[in-house]
């Protein structure tokens, strides 16, 4: 079956909740639709032609170290070949269960978005509200148009990467594209090696424009 997801070993797996292919990536978001949180959550994809000949092959991990019930994560799989017409293909998850429940430390402060003709930019700040320092803090985004379809998906580190206590760091999207109009809002993730992101309904918050 094309365009369908499935896991290794026939497992249990979490939801691809939708895909594309776009200009020679694969772009998507997983849902953990576990009671417990995973980890290392690996996307494999298969490109076969319109004869179901393999073309291409790559894989990728999701941009969140942690996907926590019911939260999901964006991807994107780039294919480094030129890939036939009508293109069709099959993604295969794999991912283990996470053993370190990551408290909710990390408070998510985004600012003004622009865009013009061909660019997009996205700047925010993370604020760690824990006792330790947040190390690797990991800032990740997925691009939605106005059916809420993902046409990108990207991670940044802030910068610096570690925060101290009651300390915050900025972080900048910004990248090119040759239909920024085509982003109409954006789901917005912040961890840490030790801690996750603050929210009221555990669920990455979604930003919508209008932009500036």
């Amino acid at each position: 079956m094309f365009n369908e997801t499935t896991s290794e070993d026939a497992e249990p797996k979490p939801d691809i909740l939708y895909s594309a292919l776009i200009k020679g990536t694969i772009v998507g978001e997983v849902l953990n639709n576990f009671t417990y949180p995973i980890e290392s959550v690996r996307i494999t994809a298969s490109v076969y032609d319109k004869n179901g000949v393999i073309a291409a092959t790559g894989e990728t991990y999701v941009n969140d170290y942690q996907i926590k019930p019911g939260t999901r994560s964006g991807f994107d799989i780039f294919l480094d070949e030129k890939l036939p017409s009508s293109s069709k293909y099959t993604l295969t998850t794999s991912f283990e269960k996470s053993e370190d429940n990551k408290p909710d430390a990390l408070q998510l402060s985004v600012g003004r978005n622009s865009k013009d003709s061909n660019s997009f930019k996205v700047l925010g700040e993370v604020i760690n509200q824990g006792q330790d320092d947040a190390n690797s803090v990991k800032v990740s985004a997925i691009f939605y148009d106005k059916n809420h379809k993902v046409v990108d998906a990207d991670y940044v580190y802030t910068n610096p990467d570690i925060i101290g206590p009651n300390k915050k760091a900025p972080f900048e999207f910004s990248f090119y594209t040759d239909n920024p109009e085509k982003v109409k809002s954006i789901a917005i993730n912040a961890q840490s090696n030790e801690y996750s992101l603050i929210t009221n309904t555990n669920q990455n918050k979604t930003k919508s424009g209008p932009w500036v």
